[in-house]
């Protein structure tokens, strides 16, 4: 059980630093309706907005040249972080260091990576990635194994709820 809360911490730690999150292409139609919606969060100097979805609540909010905010809800941890300049998955996966042998892949992209840890009580993360504004957006989504379905649709509208927006000057 402790090596498993290390994993967690190493993880939501590698995330943090190295950021992530997605924002799905809108169209106009789309972004009225996202627009009458309540905003949850949202940090103007980091260009971001997450309209309200069900009951995720904000754990903790660090701002410094990256945004990295995490949230909870029930047993899923979303980590949804702005970088101020465009990355690439493999430039995040490189600095989150995940090669070695501690996790399986299980799908990866150009903007999707998906990976559970090797251990008895298994956490999978999902790293979404997209670009905007001249940004990079990076949601990640942490669940045990166990509980990943049962969130799914929890996690696709959490992360549809996630908008980049100008920053303020």
């Amino acid at each position: 059980m402790l090596k498993i809360k290390k994993i967690m911490v190493c993880l939501l730690a590698g995330a943090m630093l190295a950021a992530g999150c997605s924002s799905v292409s809108s169209t106009p139609a789309d972004e009225a309706q996202v627009e009458s919606k309540t905003i949850f969060y949202e940090n103007m100097d980091a260009g971001l907005k997450i309209y309200e979805s069900n009951q995720w609540t904000l754990e903790q909010e660090v701002f410094t040249r990256n945004l990295n905010a995490t949230f909870q809800y029930e047993t899923v941890k979303a980590i949804v972080s702005v970088l101020p300049s465009e990355k690439s998955m493999d430039q995040i996966k490189q600095e989150l260091q995940l090669g070695d042998g501690l996790i399986t892949i299980l799908e990866e992209s150009d903007h999707f990576f998906s990976f559970h840890t090797n251990q008895k009580e298994g956490i999978r993360s999902d790293l979404f990635l997209d670009h905007d504004q001249g940004k990079t957006l990076i949601v990640t989504f942490m669940s045990p194994m166990d509980d990943f379905e049962r969130y799914q649709e929890d996690m696709n509208q959490f992360k549809k709820n996630i908008k980049l927006t100008e920053q303020e000057l």
